[in-house]
């Protein structure tokens, strides 16, 4: 299997939102529904050519990696796992949170995209990481070319935080409860 980094490093966080879009269609996840008819709450899918996800971590820097691989890889030590089918409208992407993020390239074709999240809970604990703090969660977004458009899919399901998330799609319980 090859695999190509398109992204490795630390995105900041604001209310535990990461997304990938084309910059001008920023306004349609803030406005949309991008987890509607969905079952899963961690990656958002619902609205094409934009991916919303979720994080553990409240505020501040957390590590998320986002490859491009030629087939379905398999899976990792990750407690948390979804999938959704996912179409870019265009090459280029900016991954990000608010205010900060970095454009990726993604050629124009149909994937599998599988978002996989370590330590939700510890991130959801620790809340906020200040700049010289290291956040205890950490992401990967995987690609690989996928033809079939399939429903999104929990592959594996570990903590309160992503069953919360999960939660959000039919209902507005609060995590805490």
């Amino acid at each position: 299997m090859t695999a190509s980094a398109l992204f490795d490093g630390l995105i900041d966080v604001h209310y535990g939102f990461i997304w990938l879009h084309p910059e001008e269609r920023f306004g349609e996840i803030v406005s949309g529904s991008p987890f509607a008819g969905q079952e899963n709450g961690l990656c958002g899918a619902a609205i094409p050519g934009l991916l919303d996800l979720r994080t553990g971590l409240h505020t501040g820097a957390v590590p998320v990696r986002v490859v491009l691989v030629d087939s379905e890889p398999p899976l990792s030590e990750a407690e948390d796992v979804v999938e959704v089918s996912f179409r870019p409208d265009q090459r280029v992407l900016w991954f990000g949170g608010f205010d900060d993020g970095d454009e990726i390239t993604l050629p124009v074709m149909s994937y599998r995209a599988r978002w996989s999240a370590t330590a939700m809970d510890a991130g959801r604990d620790a809340d906020t990481v200040l700049e010289e703090e290291a956040a205890p969660d950490r992401y990967e977004l995987c690609f690989w070319p996928d033809a079939d458009t399939r429903p999104d899919q929990i592959v594996r399901l570990g903590s309160k935080v992503a069953a919360y998330w999960h939660s959000t799609t039919t209902t507005t319980d609060d995590p805490e409860s």
